[in-house]
């Protein structure tokens, strides 16, 4: 049996119906390149940079939220039970389980809250996992949560996470999801009702003041402004042309 690398977002595809807009927006914002591979029906451009590929563009399938967004992958052992536990927990299942070529199987489910996220099961795994660390890669995933403890829940039985509860003062308390010895990712209130339930991916930058700057004049708006983290970072997040909203972490020396 593969042994895959659980409890860890491994990719995130970009979903607009302008992919073209996308690639030259963010490859102006964090140097990314395309490649092109070969998939049924047709063509999957994925996301490259440092000789290596971190995420793809895809076409808003039908039922997929209208408004450009990104779709982080999870990776799991098995994509349809995992599917049909994300249902039996609360969630729900947008798109079921499919095997993607000789690549792997791949799920899209809702959490109990509304938020999107794909389960992947890759036919055979390559590395860890781990964020890398690098400068225009995965640094983080948060969710921006409508019910903190009940999104908590959800995602350690769904997914084994373990959770970290860090007290952050007036911003409230801030969980931590880790696994395999390392965090994987966040999870934070909303900080008004107004906003939806969803994902907010972040990557690496060298000095998130430039790249905020850099997106900005390429159409951007900047949610919330360069912001220090202690012990953390200074945090960035912007929405995009299209309407997606990216962090952005420029991690302390």
């Amino acid at each position: 049996m593969t042994n895959i690398p659980t409890g860890r977002f491994v990719w995130f595809e970009y979903v607009s119906t302008n992919a073209a807009k996308a690639q030259g927006f963010y490859g102006e914002v964090f140097g990314w390149g395309t490649r092109d591979v070969p998939m049924p029906g047709q063509p999957y451009t994925m996301i490259s940079v440092h000789g290596e590929t971190i995420g793809g563009y895809r076409p808003t399938p039908e039922g997929a939220p209208a408004g450009a967004h990104w779709l982080p992958h999870l990776q799991v052992a098995n994509a349809s039970e995992t599917a049909a536990k994300a249902k039996a927990l609360g969630g729900s299942i947008a798109m079921a389980a499919a095997k993607l070529g000789e690549v792997g199987t791949m799920a899209v489910v809702k959490d109990p809250h509304g938020a999107v996220f794909a389960l992947w099961q890759p036919t055979k795994p390559e590395g860890t996992g781990d964020f890398q660390g690098k400068p225009s890669t995965w640094s983080w995933n948060e969710l921006v949560a409508k019910d903190v403890d009940a999104s908590v829940r959800f995602y350690t039985e769904l997914a084994g996470f373990t959770d970290k509860p860090m007290d952050m003062g007036p911003m409230g308390t801030y969980h931590v999801l880790a696994a395999g010895g390392k965090d994987r990712a966040g999870v934070m209130a909303a900080p008004s009702k107004d906003i939806p339930q969803s994902w907010l991916p972040y990557v690496q930058v060298e000095n998130a003041k430039t790249t905020c700057e850099r997106a900005s004049k390429l159409g951007a708006t900047v949610m919330m402004p360069p912001s220090h983290v202690p012990n953390v970072g200074t945090i960035a997040v912007f929405v995009d042309p299209m309407g997606a909203a990216t962090g952005i972490l420029q991690p302390d020396a």
